[in-house]
């Protein structure tokens, strides 16, 4: 067998278990024990600007600081 052979060989062998694992998990698949992936949700995060200074906050800008991610446009 040339090594050319057993290369392509190998890479066939791998195909072929690839292949075989994700055929067998899709057809062992129970529904019933994970959630949808669309059903999960995240929750808000607060984090601070590296450039903030609360002592004097005009320094780098006045702009106000959300109470959440999702809060919206504040006037």
């Amino acid at each position: 067998m040339t090594p050319i052979q057993r290369t392509l060989l190998a890479i066939a062998a791998f195909v072929t278990l690839a292949l075989g694992s994700f055929i067998y998990f899709i057809a062992n698949w129970d529904s019933s024990k994970a959630a949808p992936i669309g059903g999960l949700t995240a929750q808000p995060t607060q984090h601070a600007s590296l450039f903030s200074d609360s002592k004097n906050p005009g320094v780098w800008g006045s702009a106000p600081v959300l109470s959440s991610p999702h809060a919206g446009r504040m006037t």
